[in-house]
């Protein structure tokens, strides 16, 4: 490919190109504010360590995993944000297997499973993952026969439908979504 080309592509690319999103996501003031505006109901002064491509593995023969954006608040809770560009219709086992690993790591010897820190899965998808035409989906552990009762297992799923026009999502949030639909986001990136 000719350097016009690549220089081409390079001013087009967005924020579904890995090297953008994590490069985007890394910066603490940027997850910062999107964790905001997904968790309205959260209290989240800042971010820590902020990881791209962090991999996990519990032992030496399991299947590890990488989270695209691995991010810790100051209460210590845990943080997974994914890009999503293809459908491989296993979102379901994928995010099981994503809290798994990040709870694994929430839960320090001799402490009381009550005192383990919440985890949260972020998936933004390119397709609408379940087909069901919302703009987002939450995903929480339920008791069939109570559905209302609060099973607190400190786990929370969270997929987007980015291409879904049906706005169900708050203003801040839709503006976010907006920009990655369109591929309108201009970063400036230093890459000093």
């Amino acid at each position: 490919m000719d350097k016009e080309k690549l220089n081409e592509l390079w001013q087009n690319a967005g924020l579904t190109n890995d090297f953008i999103f994590s490069k985007v996501f890394l910066d603490p003031q940027i997850t910062l504010e999107l964790l905001r505006r997904i968790f309205p109901e959260l209290i989240i002064k800042k971010v820590k360590l902020l990881n791209s491509q962090q991999e996990l593995k519990n032992a030496p023969d399991a299947k590890g995993v990488r989270f695209d954006i691995y991010v810790e608040d100051e209460q210590h809770d845990r943080f997974d944000i994914e890009m999503q560009l293809v459908n491989h219709h296993n979102l379901p086992q994928r995010a099981c297997f994503y809290q798994a690993n990040l709870a694994s790591s929430a839960y320090e010897k001799g402490t009381n499973y009550s005192q383990a820190n919440d985890s949260y899965v972020i998936f933004f998808c390119c397709f609408d993952p379940f087909g069901l035409g919302n703009q987002q989906y939450e995903v929480e552990r339920v008791i069939r026969q109570y559905p209302s009762y609060p099973y607190r297992d400190g786990e929370k799923t969270v997929f987007f439908n980015v291409p879904s026009l049906r706005h169900e999502v708050g203003q801040s949030s839709r503006i976010f979504l907006m920009y990655w639909l369109t591929e309108k986001l201009i970063l400036k990136i230093s890459l000093s």
